[in-house]
């Protein structure tokens, strides 16, 4: 089982001839993720979780390879306190460090520094989930080249699981090096993989008792096994609709799985046919309306700044008809203020290859109109004056001691959204008289009160990039006419 091979290789005794990393490589929906996320788990629950990471392909704004070894960086500190003292005595007054871009000057002083300090005994086990989700190939060049390179400087007790799909710059990088131990999910034995998905559907499932007394002795679950043709995702997401009690009977939702959902994209087509109506118009226009933004937006979104963000003269209910109905694919559906996230990255690939998906496929470009003027509408209505209510303008931002609380009580999420990403979304969208008179309003009339809120939530480098955007959107359009 790998399972059971990667806690034995993260346990195993310090020594030269023990690779620091374990990459598990394998297609979309072969189970890398739900195997990670099992692995993190594990470890978590004995104290041995350094960090758990995992690159997000909905989240374009936070998607960037300088990301991760900060935030491994801080966990780390909250496992091993001498590590975090070293790691305080290295930022501490040092404003460049602390806000550098550069990975390799990150691994250097995040990472290595700290690591010279490290007084844990046994393993430290790093989970990092979807690395080549972290950016296209030259951007991630200095990262993977920092891990594979700086591996054999860090303390021989760190262990690094990473999965990822097999791409040929990853695969260059990390290929041949005594350091790391490569695994591809398409070479690993059939009766191992059968092991781990069993094992998987079980633990998922075994407390759903009508399976049980429907077929005997697990029988249920050999047929959920036998229908995965080996695909931990295809199982992954079966098992979330079966525990689904909402339309259907986990029977019945089994049985229908069992008997027409082979593959992925069946399994994909038969939950959304469960949900959605394929032949009724209107359902399914207010399922790609939703999902269309859902795709689109530059960082995942809960349920309520959905609702705020809805186009104009659609219902207020909108979002909350149909994201309930998607529990078994997305996270956060059953909660107002829980950022929406794909429970596996397969989901959109498939809802935006129209081979795939049919009569579901959706076009997140058509969104982008919507959430221009959606973001300039929040805009309109939330912007004002000395939004954070501070008693001087002679005041620094960081000498502000409840700033953070101002914020939270006076920028609300689609507000913060709409101030950050309008202008991309404006970018992608066609040229209309409608957008230009609502562009115009914001300039002649919010502006300044839109700088101050990038100000306040430490954006203020993005403004440039921004107005840039809007003068080539207009300059574009224009000769285009």
């Amino acid at each position: 089982m790998v399972i059971e091979e990667i806690i034995q290789w993260a346990n195993s005794p310090n020594g030269d001839d023990v690779p620091r990393i374990f990459l598990l490589s394998g297609v979309a929906g072969s189970g890398k993720s739900a195997i990670a996320h099992t692995i993190a788990k594990l470890f978590n629950v004995q104290k041995r979780l350094g960090s758990s990471f995992c690159f997000d392909r909905a989240d374009q704004a936070n998607r960037r390879p300088n990301n991760l070894l900060s935030t491994i960086a801080l966990d780390i500190a909250d496992l091993d306190h001498h590590w975090k003292a070293s790691l305080g005595n290295i930022v501490k007054g040092n404003r460049s460090l602390r806000t550098t871009l550069s990975v390799t000057e990150q691994f250097k002083k995040f990472i290595l520094e700290p690591a010279m300090a490290l007084t844990t005994v046994g393993p430290i086990v790093l989970v990092i989930d979807a690395l080549d989700e972290s950016a296209e190939g030259p951007s991630r060049k200095t990262l993977l080249d920092t891990l594979a390179k700086g591996i054999s400087d860090l303390p021989s007790n760190i262990r690094i699981l990473i999965t990822a799909r097999p791409e040929r710059d990853i695969v260059i990088a990390f290929n041949s090096n005594q350091h790391i131990l490569c695994k591809y999910m398409n070479n690993i034995d059939e009766a191992s993989n059968k092991a781990d998905i069993t094992l998987f559907i079980e633990t998922q499932l075994s407390d759903v008792r009508s399976l049980e007394l429907e077929w005997p002795n697990k029988c249920w679950c050999q047929k959920l096994v036998e229908s995965s043709d080996g695909l931990f995702q295809w199982a992954s997401t079966a098992c979330q609709a079966i525990k689904d009690s909402r339309g259907l009977r986990a029977t019945e939702r089994l049985h229908r799985f069992v008997s027409s959902a082979r593959g992925l994209d069946a399994l994909y087509s038969e939950v959304l046919w469960q949900a959605f109506d394929g032949q009724d118009n209107d359902v399914m226009s207010r399922f790609k309306l939703v999902m269309g933004r859902i795709l689109a937006t530059k960082e995942p979104l809960s349920i309520s700044a959905h609702s705020e963000l809805r186009g104009d003269g659609e219902p207020a209910d909108l979002v909350e008809l149909i994201l309930p109905l998607l529990g078994s694919l997305l996270s956060g559906v059953d909660q107002q203020d829980v950022p929406i996230r794909p429970l596996h990255a397969s989901f959109f690939d498939f809802l935006t290859d129209q081979n795939r998906s049919k009569s579901y496929y959706v076009d997140p470009s058509h969104a982008n109109r919507s959430l221009t003027l959606s973001s300039l509408r929040v805009m309109k209505s939330g912007l004002r004056f000395n939004i954070g209510d501070l008693e001087s303008s002679h005041c620094r931002n960081t000498d502000v001691p409840d700033l953070a609380t101002r914020i939270k009580k006076t920028i609300l999420p689609h507000l913060s959204y709409g101030c950050r990403f309008w202008a991309d979304h404006l970018r992608s969208s066609a040229y209309e008289t409608d957008i230009l008179n609502e562009v115009r309003d914001f300039f002649h009339h919010r502006f300044l009160y839109w700088l101050e809120v990038l100000s306040l939530t430490n954006k203020m480098n993005t403004a440039s990039r921004m107005l840039q955007s809007v003068l080539n959107w207009n300059q574009v359009s224009q000769n285009a006419i």
